[in-house]
């Protein structure tokens, strides 16, 4: 493992999921545990473990404690992984269940293991940014979160064409309702520069924020949430200016 992959691995996402072993995601509501075939036979061990850490950090949410397994023979699966929404994470999460001589597998598709490869890269480039992504993500779920002060609310969301003022005027508001959300560690392929549509020319640095919340039929949903780096930090960002960003 070079010294970037360990970067990512231990100061990002945590030193304690690097250990886990390379070829097993645990996931459901009883952290059921799989294993993990990977279609490109020539890929690293150290990225294989890399790949199966951030799986490990999206199934580990409240999102990955729905999922289930079907199991159903079609072409080459036996099973896949049944999501509440397939999208929370990244597009193309990995769902085909394949059998192997070590029993059932979640199938990694070369080309996800291709994307995952170029998404190392593109955050060890960014390290110190992705970095604070973690620490902004641990701050939305303390106890200082819901008490921001009105005035600073314009260093915690960013709206184009709104003025502070407004940001201001509506931030009890805002904080009240974002406040009321479980946040959870963004996958490693969730970060990316996005064209801007409000500044044809330019690109922005987001990232999107998987939570969970109780919605109306007290049902536990989730979700993700775009973020922006603005004014080196971390903002909420208005969802009319955010679409994913571009594959890395």
């Amino acid at each position: 493992m070079t010294t970037k992959q360990a970067f990512i691995c231990a100061a990002i996402v945590g030193a304690s999921l690097c250990r886990a072993q390379t070829n097993i995601v645990y996931y459901g509501a009883n952290t059921n545990a799989l294993n993990v075939v990977f279609e490109d036979t020539n890929l690293s061990v150290s990225n294989q473990t890399l790949i199966v850490t951030d799986l490990n950090i999206c199934l580990q949410s409240e999102w990955g404690k729905k999922i289930k397994i079907y199991f159903r023979n079609k072409e080459d699966t036996i099973g896949y992984f049944d999501f509440i929404n397939r999208d929370v994470y990244y597009r193309g999460f990995p769902r085909d269940i394949v059998a192997t001589p070590s029993g059932p597998a979640l199938h990694i598709p070369q080309w996800l293991s291709n994307a995952y490869t170029n998404s190392f890269a593109f955050t060890a480039a960014h390290s110190n940014i992705v970095a604070t992504a973690y620490e902004f993500v641990a701050f939305l779920n303390s106890t200082n979160f819901p008490n921001i002060q009105a005035n600073d609310w314009p260093n915690y969301y960013f709206a184009k064409n709104t003025t502070d003022a407004e940001l201001i005027a509506d931030a009890p508001r805002s904080i009240w309702g974002l406040a009321e959300f479980t946040y959870y560690p963004p996958s490693i392929r969730s970060f990316g520069y996005m064209k801007s549509k409000a500044e044809p020319g330019s690109e922005w640095f987001v990232m999107t924020i998987p939570f969970s919340y109780f919605p109306f039929d007290g049902i536990m949903s989730s979700s993700a949430t775009p973020a922006i780096w603005h004014d080196g930090r971390w903002k909420f960002m208005d969802m009319e200016w955010f679409r994913p960003p571009d594959p890395q």
